[in-house]
């Protein structure tokens, strides 16, 4: 593939990224809108479980088709690869169903919520049909059917956020939106499967064992460290789940939900990447460190004005995306403590560990951080109640994070007050301190306004003032990491 072609790509992938982030990010709003806390405290909890026990019991086997696919330049190879992809898969996701059902009155008595029965048949659909879905975009990602994978994507998105306006609209139950929604998950897994097996010229049922063997050769440590990420993930809303009704574990996951703001990192991510490598290969440290500085610079930058915002205008920005329902005194709390934690996800601190391969020392910190938050979720419940487990991931991701930082400045040799602008960190971290409270005072003592609705528009006319003043302020840093990025 060249460069053109490369280039072409990313671009047609980041834009269905964000549009299908949007549109799944509108869903959302319009689902915890629409349902009562009861039902989508529950949505929450079976996808959770779902994704769950699929993420352990696939072992990391998604991440496969990426490497062989690519590895592969014979089409008769290709095929053959699908075929035993695709057969394992369906067997695996058999075998993820069966235990899902086996362990169903425990998973219920788990979270206390007898309604997780009447959605058995989710267990046995979603496994598959997510797969196959996630299965399509990483063959169009090598087969260069970027535009085919953009189309999909958009209408899978429509498609959901019809149905859920169309249940609306005619004011059905929750237990047929999810029977509508199961069914064109489904739908659109099979699809997918009819597409590749199209633009792969043909995929047939077959097993090969020296085939197997090599795709969990290579996919289980991926998997191994994918798991282990999953579930430190997750811990906060386990724990939730454990100790507190469904009405309060919705109003959890939807405070400690991502909202699709860290784009712009996971891009800067993308790109950097290969440079690094080539760099790091030519033992150009120097240039590799100002480089990841200068990204580094641009995504802090704008991190560090979202999370102001969001900290500022939490109670209105909850209510808007989720409904008023979920603007509670520990809900809010929640939601401030998870946007925290967005300044640590602007920048990707393995990235270094990544380019030089170092990935084991990634997979030893995750399971550091699992083993860290696994305590600190059970000993800040005890201390501080709803809000425990999300002080402890706040504290366990800084942990994480100051600790491949470290490591990468022992590889690199260089010292940790030059290996990022931290000076540059702090005047922005100082001018959101600086700009938020002024905005504060603003909203909550001279234009405080019990309508929700007016306060919410208020937000909205002080946000954009936010965002023109700070743009202002560091309009000639950020050019200039800009124009350094791409010299």
């Amino acid at each position: 593939m060249n460069r053109t072609s490369v280039g072409k790509n990313a671009v047609i992938l980041t834009g269905s990224k964000i549009l299908v982030s949007m549109l799944g990010v509108i869903t959302a709003m319009l689902l915890a809108r629409f349902r009562t806390l009861e039902e989508y405290g529950t949505y929450s909890q079976i996808i959770m479980i779902a994704d769950l026990v699929s993420s352990i019991l696939l072992l990391g086997l998604p991440n496969s088709i990426n490497y062989f696919l690519a590895k592969e330049e014979e089409e008769g190879k290709r095929q053959k690869f699908l075929s035993v992809y695709y057969t394992l898969s369906t067997i695996m996701t058999i075998i993820i169903a069966v235990s899902l059902l086996v362990s169903l009155p425990m998973i219920i008595r788990y979270f206390n919520n007898p309604m997780i029965k009447k959605f058995a048949y989710v267990f046995v659909i979603y496994p598959w049909a997510s797969l196959m879905i996630n299965s399509l975009s990483n063959a169009c990602i090598v087969y260069g059917k970027m535009r085919k994978l953009l189309y999909f994507n958009v209408v899978q998105s429509i498609a959901t956020l019809t149905i859920l306006l169309m249940a609306k609209m005619f004011v059905l139950p929750f237990q047929v939106y999810m029977y509508f929604y199961m069914a064109s998950l489904c739908g659109f897994a099979v699809v997918g499967v009819l597409w590749v097996r199209n633009f792969a010229g043909g995929i047939a049922l077959g097993l090969e064992w020296k085939l197997i063997r090599k795709i969990f050769v290579f996919s289980i440590p991926i998997g191994l460290a994918s798991v282990v990420g999953t579930i430190t993930i997750q811990l906060d809303k386990f724990v939730i789940g454990r100790f507190f009704s469904t009405e309060q574990y919705a109003i959890f996951a939807n405070a400690s939900k991502e909202l699709p703001v860290t784009l712009v990192a996971t891009s800067l991510t993308a790109v950097l990447l290969p440079a690094l490598v080539k760099l790091l290969d030519k033992e150009d440290k120097r240039d590799a460190v100002e480089l990841w500085g200068n990204a580094a610079n641009i995504s802090f930058s704008f991190m560090a004005l979202i999370v102001g915002g969001f900290l500022v205008f939490a109670p209105d920005i909850m209510s808007l995306f989720y409904s008023e329902k979920y603007v509670t005194t520990d809900g809010i709390a929640v939601f401030r403590i998870y946007t925290l934690i967005l300044l640590f996800k602007s920048i990707y601190w393995g990235i270094f560990l990544n380019a030089l391969g170092k990935t084991k020392f990634i997979l030893y910190t995750s399971i550091l951080t699992l083993i860290l938050n696994f305590i600190g979720n059970i000993v800040f419940y005890y201390l501080m109640g709803f809000i425990g487990p999300a002080i402890s991931s706040l504290l366990v991701i800084g942990i994480m994070a100051f600790a491949q930082l470290r490591f990468t400045g022992r590889l690199l040799n260089v010292p940790l007050k030059k290996i990022l602008p931290w000076k540059n960190f702090g005047v922005n971290l100082i001018q959101t301190l600086v700009i938020g409270g002024a905005f504060f005072i603003l909203k909550y003592r001279i234009f405080d306004c019990n309508n929700r609705n007016i306060s919410i528009v208020i937000s909205i006319v002080m946000g954009v003032g936010w965002t023109i003043i700070y743009g202002l302020i560091n309009m000639k840093l950020l050019k200039r990491s800009w124009e350094n990025l791409n010299s």
